[in-house]
This record gives structure tokens, C-alpha cells and sequence, in this order.
């Protein structure tokens, strides 16, 4: 105590110590180190089974006591002496009061601060930041994956700060809260190195949420859901005050668990305390399954407004018209004089509104792509398109524009365990697999996009009843399927990439295995009859080694479908032909034929058949995810 009065005596500060220590007495006996409102405001969680805490933040500025970041008492008692302290502390240097503004209300409130001996500051510059914003309202905001950006495979999330009086519907003003990692200078290994240990550093970001939208709707092309947060007004303080304390904290960033989506339950449970809602993740954090929890909590979640992306709302428009029609709106976003052709005009006046209303998202989608910033300024054209539009006097398009990939907290879970039984080579066979994340295309849409899988950490061990043997069957470290079907307004390749061990059979070595890395690239197509069918094919480059013989590597094609034949109900067909040019020299023709009925969310069977070299095999099991 006699060092904590000299410290504030040297800076110069006017402090009651007497008061001081009576603060510090009343918030041991009170136990106030050990409330959830403290403890979440310093993001301590337990570590480990024991009964120590430690703090998720990982920068020296956020604590003010030495020890502070493995001791809550010792680090509430620092924070009180520093509020009656003139001294600048904090990543954002100011006196402590205003530093740490929901640590201060929050004392104040269970302390009851006297303001006669400890007077509040004014904090002008917290105050010009919070009217700035004008939160009234937080509704968290999801964006579907985008397979271009390792750190976006399993989608994104961020919280909104609605303004007060502005519509939900057009948040043009609010800011959003992210959290992502600075993970700038490093690619290819030591991205996925740092990403997975932590070496990169995360912190809260204020950005528009404007901004925003344009840049994942528009040039990103991902689709948008909002999930509006019954928060009060007081509830919404605290978060705006904590907000304030983590500009420019640094977090160790961890691509699997402390990550966007895991760190934004930590700034809901500071809004609502009485939530415990980062500790049901130890693992593994995906942003669908913090979805997935949200709407499970009793009264948490509000309306869910969908947005889709610019590119939803083309293909939508896109499969409403007629070839005749696509090729004039095509032909209106290369030359805005079309609209004047005799073509066009002879059209009925609801045919014209269908076609502009396409050709205009092409052509405002266009420019931003070409501009390559989110804010790209429109042209002529569009601003031609629009009074064109607006002459018609027709309604909007009558048919729904909703997003491809779907409400994700409906889909199934991401984790998936299962049982099969099966017979390979005329032995049988009992297999276990699991799955630590996400989706394959045989597995229901609902939640995800209907042509997009990604598969990360999914082994299989199978035992042999007949001798008695347990092996590894299959290791996957990353497998990425992408088929989009292809569509002249909006072309993008179909392709699959894959890293991991398979089974792979050679003269002598029935139950070979081998570290297996592939990349494929071609086209994919959509049918409709007699059932929606996306048909591919894909060449690309194969690599094996196997353990104890040389290596081969080798050109190949893939080619197949993947079939609905009815709800619940998909089917999946492939061939893999490749040619080893390097390395063992050889031929191989790989075939499989799969299906799996959905018998509820988080429940399936699967059978599949194989073809493997020279070898055949057969499993039928159940899936279940959690």
C-alpha cells in the first residue's frame, strides 16, 4: 500500500489514499476479482483444469498491474489506484478513467464511488467516439466462404453497430466490429504455420459496414446474413465502453480457435454477462456453429435479414429469362444504346424491367471488378440503364433474389463422426472415421452452398475381424471442392484440390498408402432433368509417394456428376483416369460411386463403392454430426 501511495504521490496526483484503500478493501472483502462482470471485461477464462485464469490478451497495455494478466485481484487493485492517477496508460495512452471506461463504470457502480474524493473525468474523446457511432443496436452479420482466401474458407463474422433512427433494412451508416489477423507478409507454409500456433497478431476492428457489403457482395460475391441481437440500451453501453478499451489490443491469433468468430462471443458476453458463450469451444470455433449457438440461446436473436450477393441476384435473374432475353441484357451491358433497338423496345414493358434490372447488375458488378476497390465510382452507362429503368414505371422483379448459400445455423453441424461396415478385396471390414470441419457435396445443402465442400482433419481406421489388424485407411489434411456451374455473365472455373494419404494399391502392396497431393481445374454444368445434376470435368496434376518406393506424379482427368434426385437423397459418380509420367511409371483408373440420405439434420447413411486399381470395395454406415 505504502508503494502504491508513493507511486501517486511522485506523479503528481491529487488521491485520497485513505479512500483509495478503503476501495481496495471492500472489493477483497466483496470478492469483485471473482465476479463474471470482471472477469469478462479482462477476457480471463480458466486454463486448463486447474483453477488458474489467465487473459486472452495478449498486449502489456491492456493490464495495470505487472502480474496482470494471471491475476484478476491483482489487477482490479492496480485499476483502482490508476483511477485516481494523471498518468497516460493503455494501447490508446490516456489517463486510466478514460482508457478503461467499462472497467471504471462498472467499479463505480459496485462500489459505489464517491465523487467527492474520486471525480470522474470527462473523457472527451471517448465521447466524441461514441456519438460518432450513435449505437443503438448490434446485429451480427455473417458472410458465406470465399474459397479465394485461406482465412475465409469457413465463411466470416462481424458484429454491427446499428445507428439510432436508421432502418435495419439499409445500414448505410453504421460501423461494423471484426476481429481478424494481421497476417500481413506472409503466405504460402508460414501463413498456415502462424495461423495455426498463433504467431500472427488479431485485433477489433471499426470499419463501415457499408464498405463492407460492397466489397463482400459485390466483388467478392458472398452472400450475407444478418442476425439482429435483442440487446437493451444498457447492454449495448457496455459493449460500446469495452469497444473502446480494445482498440489496438493485440490478441494472439489462432486460425482454428481464438478467431473471428470464437473472439465476437467474448464481446457479446461483456454486453450480457449472465451468457456463457466462448467456453462450449475448446477445439475448434467455425463462424456456422457460433450461429448454430446463438439462435439456441433463449431470446438472444431477433429477425434474420438476408442480403444476398450481387453475383446471387444475377444468376437469379439469369435463370428467369429466356436465351433471347440473356443475350439482349448481355448486349445492353456492353452498349447502353441497345435500349433504344427495335428489339428491345418491341418487348413488353415487364420483359424490358427483367432484362435491365440484370444487365444493371452486371454492369455496376463490372466496374467495381474493374476498378478493383469496393467504392468504384458508377458510370454513364449505369446512370443511362437506371433512367431507362425508372421510365417503365414497372414494380421490382416479382421472383425472390435469396442467396445460394443458405441460413448456415439450419445446416448440419460441422464435426462428423461415423461407423461403417464394409468389404474390400473379398475381405469385410468394421471402419470408424471423423471429421474435425465442414462439408462435402454429398452431404445436405441446406446451410451451405449447394456447390462448394471443404473437408479439414478427416481420418479413417478400419479393422479387420478376419486377422485381427487395425490400420489408417485415410488421412486428409485439406480437401477444397469447388463446382460453380458455368455461366457466360459470371465465369469461374470448377476445381478440387486435395493433400493427404489414401489408399493406394500397387503390384505387391494391396494395402498401400500414400501421401497423395492433386489439383484440378476444368468446367462444370447444370442440368435440371430429370433432377438438378452437376456435371464436371477436371484435369489436373497428381503427386504420391509411398513409404519404402519411389515416388510418381503424373497428368490425369477427372470427370462425373453429382446428382439430387430428391430431397435428403444425393448421389455422387466420378472417374479418375491418370497417366504417371515421373517417377514409377504407370497407369491407374480410379471410380467411385456414392450416396447419402439425410434422415434429419445431423443424422445420415452413406454407402459407397470403390474402384482402386485392380481392387473393389464396398461400406454402408451412419454418419452422425455434432
Amino acid at each position: 500500500m505504502l508503494a502504491i501511495g508513493l507511486l501517486l504521490w511522485m506523479s503528481g496526483a491529487r488521491a485520497d489514499l485513505d479512500y483509495l484503500a478503503d476501495l481496495q478493501r471492500r472489493a477483497a472483502e466483496s470478492r469483485l476479482a471473482d465476479h463474471r462482470e470482471w472477469r469478462v471485461l479482462l477476457h480471463y477464462r480458466r486454463n486448463g483444469s486447474g483453477g488458474e485464469v489467465m487473459s486472452d490478451a495478449d498486449d502489456p497495455r491492456f493490464f495495470l498491474a505487472p502480474g496482470g494478466k494471471a491475476d484478476p485481484a491483482g489487477e482490479l487493485a492496480a485499476t483502482l489506484a490508476a483511477f485516481f492517477s494523471d498518468d497516460h496508460v493503455g494501447a490508446d495512452p490516456q489517463p486510466a478513467q478514460c482508457a478503461f471506461v467499462a472497467r471504471y463504470e462498472w467499479l463505480r457502480q459496485a462500489l459505489d464511488f464517491d465523487p467527492g474524493r474520486l471525480p470522474a473525468r470527462p473523457c472527451a474523446a471517448y465521447l466524441r467516439w461514441k456519438a460518432e457511432l450513435e449505437a443503438e443496436a448490434a446485429t451480427l452479420v455473417f458472410t458465406s466462404a470465399y474459397l479465394n482466401n485461406p482465412a475465409s474458407l469457413f465463411g466470416h463474422t462481424l458484429l454491427r453497430l446499428d445507428r439510432r433512427g436508421e432502418s435495419g433494412s439499409t445500414p448505410l451508416l453504421a460501423y461494423a466490429v471484426g476481429y481478424a489477423a494481421d497476417d500481413r507478409g506472409s503466405k504460402g507454409l508460414m501463413y498456415g504455420i502462424k495461423g495455426v500456433s498463433g504467431g500472427f497478431g488479431g485485433y477489433f476492428e471499426l470499419q463501415s459496414y457499408d464498405r463492407l457489403v460492397r466489397n463482400y457482395s459485390d466483388i467478392e460475391n458472398r452472400d450475407i446474413w444478418e442476425y439482429r441481437l435483442n440487446f437493451n440500451a444498457d447492454q449495448m453501453a457496455r459493449l460500446v465502453a469495452h469497444l473502446w478499451e480494445l482498440r489496438g489490443v493485440r490478441f494472439d491469433y489462432f486460425f482454428f480457435t481464438e478467431n473471428c468468430a470464437w473472439q465476437l462471443l467474448t464481446l457479446l458476453e461483456v454486453a450480457d454477462p449472465s451468457r456463457d458463450l466462448s467456453s462450449r469451444f475448446v477445439l475448434w470455433v467455425a463462424p456456422a456453429d457460433v450461429l448454430r449457438l446463438l439462435s439456441s440461446e433463449p431470446g438472444l436473436v431477433g429477425a434474420v435479414t438476408p442480403r444476398p450477393a450481387r453475383g446471387s441476384a444475377i444468376r437469379r435473374r439469369y435463370s428467369a429469362l429466356s436465351a433471347p432475353e440473356r443475350a439482349q441484357a448481355r448486349a445492353l451491358r456492353d452498349d447502353v444504346g441497345q435500349v433504344n433497338a427495335q428489339a428491345f423496345q418491341a418487348l413488353p414493358s415487364e420483359r424490358q424491367a427483367a432484362i435491365l434490372d440484370l444487365a444493371l447488375d452486371l454492369r455496376q458488378r463490372g466496374g467495381m471488378a474493374g476498378q478493383g476497390e469496393a467504392d468504384a465510382p458508377t458510370d454513364e452507362g449505369v446512370h443511362r440503364l437506371l433512367f431507362a429503368r425508372s421510365a417503365l414505371g414497372q414494380p421490382a422483379s416479382r421472383f425472390e433474389i435469396a442467396p445460394f448459400a443458405g441460413r448456415p445455423e439450419l445446416g448440419h453441424a460441422s464435426h462428423r463422426a461415423g461407423l461403417a461396415l464394409g468389404q474390400r478385396g473379398g475381405q469385410g471390414f468394421i471402419e470408424f472415421n471423423a471429421r474435425a470441419s465442414f462439408h462435402d457435396l454429398l452431404e445436405a445443402d441446406a446451410g451451405y452452398a449447394p456447390e462448394a465442400g471443404i473437408e479439414l482433419l478427416s481420418a479413417s481406421v478400419r479393422h479387420r475381424p478376419e486377422t485381427g489388424s487395425t490400420r489408417l485407411n485415410a488421412l486428409t489434411l485439406i480437401s477444397i471442392e469447388s463446382l460453380p456451374p458455368f455461366n457466360p455473365l459470371l465465369p469461374r472455373p470448377a476445381w478440387r484440390a486435395h493433400a493427404g494419404w489414401v489408399p493406394s494399391p500397387r503390384p505387391g502392396c494391396n494395402e498401400c498408402l500414400a501421401f497423395r497431393a492433386d489439383a484440378w481445374a476444368g468446367f462444370s454444368t447444370e442440368t435440371r432433368w430429370p433432377w438438378r445434376s452437376l456435371w464436371f470435368a477436371l484435369p489436373g496434376l497428381v503427386a504420391e509417394h509411398v513409404a519404402g518406393r519411389p515416388g510418381r506424379s503424373g497428368p490425369g482427368v477427372s470427370a462425373g456428376l453429382i446428382a439430387e434426385p430428391g430431397a435428403g437423397w444425393k448421389i455422387s459418380a466420378r472417374v479418375t483416369r491418370t497417366a504417371y509420367r515421373w517417377g514409377e511409371r504407370s497407369e491407374e483408373t480410379r471410380w467411385a460411386l456414392a450416396q447419402q440420405f439425410t434422415l434429419k439434420r445431423d443424422l445420415a447413411l452413406r454407402a459407397e463403392w470403390q474402384g482402386l486399381g485392380g481392387v473393389r470395395e464396398f461400406s454402408v454406415g451412419l454418419l452422425v454430426y455434432f
